[in-house]
């Protein structure tokens, strides 16, 4: 399996993608319902609400079930996807939803941040803790990898808020620019503490748990970036593409997860080649969300320009047909939402057709 990975990072030629499942639903309480069942609905979240054990049942359950999936895959874990984990280590007050989390805004435009001693902070310490006792539940069963920390861009939207983050580059671009380099020094120093109580597993690394995964022979990272939505392409390139390129020097392998209804980082990322993969949410059409056919050309753009490309989403069957006729198989890696394990699709030569779990592994 190693062998069809590490081609599909180094674009060798193959017949088919690399195919892993999304199990459950799109909200994490949805794939956690036992860990989130003691939070109340509006409830602010305190470090000492968050703790491993009573998700212990959850991710076991996710664990056998991935095990029934004829993919290329396996089950990653990760601590709760559904904490805003950097937003709470930065200072926001976090609160539980029905299906998710929210953060709230902590910091006024202009006012410096408080300096943090990360090894004391209390949330950092939860997300520690909390990865520490899933390394130790795993036992070597599955790859633990950190969670998806969003990005410089993102906390400095959380801590300030929408429009006062947009405004600050025009009000206060060197006030923004610090505020952005306190949010990335922090995340810098968060991945490599939990690199640090991840081992590799059976001498190979994976990232995954939210929303996708990519496994290879050297450490991999992931970030993302979903604050770009609010930015031009100028201030993205003068602001958070640096600050991206620090983020890259974590790992060996690094992917950054984008979404279809925010495209232009492409070509910005594909100019600067910081990122080694590049993963795309296909949201659902509607709004600023582009179509499929309207989407095609910038994946066949990536792909063109000799880029590893990862998509993720819900789509129909006849959706995905089309990805695997109008798309290489050649750096391509589908992981489609797959909502029950009856569902899960068997893998042939041909692609990808309905059939039922238990197909043994390729």
């Amino acid at each position: 399996m190693i062998a069809r990975h590490e081609a599909f990072l180094n674009l060798e030629p193959v017949e088919r993608p690399l195919l892993g499942f999304w199990l459950g639903g799109y909200y994490p309480a949805e794939q956690f319902p036992r860990g989130t069942a003691g939070w109340r609905d509006g409830q602010e979240l305190r470090p000492e609400d968050v703790s491993f054990a009573p998700f212990a049942a959850d991710y076991e359950n996710l664990f056998r079930l991935h095990q029934q999936a004829d993919d290329d895959f396996f089950y990653v874990g990760s601590a709760y996807w559904g904490i805003p984990w950097m937003e709470a280590i930065l200072g926001c007050p976090v609160f539980a939803t029905g299906t998710n989390c929210r953060a709230e805004a902590c910091l006024v435009a202009a006012v410096s941040p408080p300096q943090l001693e990360i090894e004391q902070n209390p949330w950092f310490q939860a997300l520690v803790r909390f990865t520490e006792e899933l390394v130790a539940f795993s036992d070597g069963r599955f790859p633990v990898c950190p969670p998806l920390l969003r990005g410089p861009g993102d906390c400095a939207s959380a801590m300030l808020g929408g429009i006062p983050f947009v405004m600050g580059f025009h009000d206060d671009p060197d006030w923004m620019q610090a505020l952005l380099r306190h949010c990335s020094q922090t995340r810098l120093a968060v991945v490599r503490a939990l690199q640090a109580v991840t081992p590799p597993w059976h001498e190979t690394h994976a990232a995954g748990g939210y929303p996708s995964k990519l496994w290879c022979r050297r450490p991999v990272a992931y970030c993302q970036e979903d604050s770009a939505a609010l930015l031009s392409p100028d201030l993205f390139r003068q602001f958070l593409l640096p600050l991206h390129r620090e983020q890259c020097r974590v790992a060996d392998v690094n992917f950054i997860h984008l979404h279809s209804s925010c495209l232009y980082p492409v070509d910005i990322l594909l100019e600067n080649r910081c990122y080694d993969v590049l993963e795309i949410n296909i949201d659902h059409p509607g709004g600023s969300s582009p179509t499929l056919p309207e989407l095609l050309p910038t994946l066949k753009l990536i792909q063109s320009s000799r880029v590893p490309l990862l998509l993720w989403g819900e789509l129909t069957t006849g959706e995905w047909d089309t990805l695997r006729r109008e798309l290489s198989p050649v750096g391509l890696s589908l992981q489609p939402i797959v909502r029950q394990a009856d569902e899960f699709p068997t893998i042939n030569g041909k692609g990808c057709s309905k059939g039922g779990p238990g197909a043994t592994r390729p």
